[in-house]
């Protein structure tokens, strides 16, 4: 797998919300916007646009998600680490979620210019998606 890879900024802000264990996704799941869930023994983590952020659970908002806009095969090495290395390296903290097809990287707004210029600096290029 090429190192060099194509980044779409995604435009939404995104919000980590923390639900009880055993809790029911919200219905507004079900509407085709881009979330993530993660149910642990302890937890359900859902990470939606803010708009859709459940009401009354503990959450962190203002992230902005970072798409590798390519397909990746699960058995690729190396993807993750030349995203997530330069960016540990100038003491940017991220949250990564892999699918079957791709990878996404979280992270906090207010790094949005270091993150990109990071990025750019060691060999990635952004592209604007319709």
């Amino acid at each position: 797998m090429s190192k060099h890879l194509k980044l779409h900024l995604m435009e939404d802000k995104y919000c980590f919300s923390k639900l009880p264990q055993f809790a029911e996704l919200p219905s507004v799941f079900a509407k085709g916007e881009m979330c993530f869930s993660i149910r642990t023994d302890n937890e359900l983590t859902i990470i939606s646009p803010e708009f859709m952020a459940p009401n009354n659970v503990q959450q962190e908002i203002g992230f902005r998600c970072l798409r590798v806009a390519e397909h990746i095969a699960i058995t690729d090495a190396g993807v993750l680490a030349s995203l997530i290395q330069p960016l540990s390296d100038v003491g940017v903290s991220v949250m990564a979620i892999s699918t079957f097809d791709t990878d996404y990287i979280f992270f906090r707004e207010e790094d949005l210019v270091k993150v990109t210029q990071t990025l750019q600096h060691a060999g990635h290029e952004f592209i604007h998606e319709e």
